[in-house]
């Protein structure tokens, strides 16, 4: 992306879940706060760096209403979602994290392919995974766990179960599933503005989902947030 490493540019962050943006706000400076969609935005600086920073809520539209309005109404140069989701790529254990080399959507039927943007795959930008990268590998950021650049599968429904599960996998085969991260990447896409979507898991979407969620919720979502702010420190070295 041209212009990432200009400190003028303002990072629109969105998390789904209030715990996902808990330790971004927590760090801002400087704040003025925004109401529209029915959300807070908070604007201000974190880590040297100008950002917008919200809670979108759950769900595809909540997500693409949040994205566009930061991208378009208040001009943010790129757009960070970053929050939990739940492993399904081979070898992926609770707080592995995967970013997105690409996103699609795991409900969507086929003839929605004829229409804009005529096209099943969101790349993640491949500036924003550079830094990602070199934001993971320093000391301390990862505390441990696995990373990986993969595909990650949005869809309106919190897969809970092995048969859902299954029909995504034959379906798409994704490393991650979860309800916001392609919907943001669709609404980037059409602002042509360059998209980023971090993933921590908190559960395997099967069967015992249910339990390791609560336990591993607040825990994952940090890890995430954690790595927003190694990048926006890297971003200004």
């Amino acid at each position: 992306m041209r212009g990432m490493d200009r400190n003028e540019t303002t990072w629109g962050i969105l998390g789904a879940l209030d715990r996902e943006v808990a330790l971004l706000r927590a760090g801002m400076r400087d704040v003025r706060e925004e109401l529209a969609l029915g959300t807070v935005f908070a604007f201000g600086t974190l880590r040297g760096r100008r950002v917008a920073v919200a809670c979108c809520g759950v769900g595809k539209v909540n997500a693409a209403m949040c994205a566009t309005w930061l991208l378009c109404a208040r001009q943010c140069g790129l757009i960070v979602n970053a929050g939990i989701a739940g492993a399904i790529g081979q070898g992926l254990r609770t707080l592995d994290v995967v970013v997105s080399r690409e996103l699609c959507f795991h409900d969507q039927d086929p003839v929605m392919l004829k229409y804009f943007p005529k096209r099943r795959f969101f790349e993640g930008d491949p500036a924003l995974l550079a830094l990602c990268r070199r934001a993971c590998a320093r000391p301390g950021v990862l505390r441990g766990a696995a990373y990986r650049e993969g595909r990650i599968a949005t869809g309106d429904r919190f897969v809970a179960d092995r048969a859902t599960r299954e029909r995504i996998v034959a379906d798409c085969a994704p490393d991650c599933v979860e309800m916001e991260g392609a919907a943001i990447a669709h609404a980037a896409f059409a602002a042509g503005k360059p998209c980023l979507v971090i993933r921590t898991m908190s559960d395997c979407a099967d069967d015992a989902t249910n339990v390791t969620y609560d336990d591993f919720l607040e825990r994952a979502a940090d890890q995430s947030a954690r790595i927003v702010l190694a990048m926006l420190e890297e971003g200004c070295a």
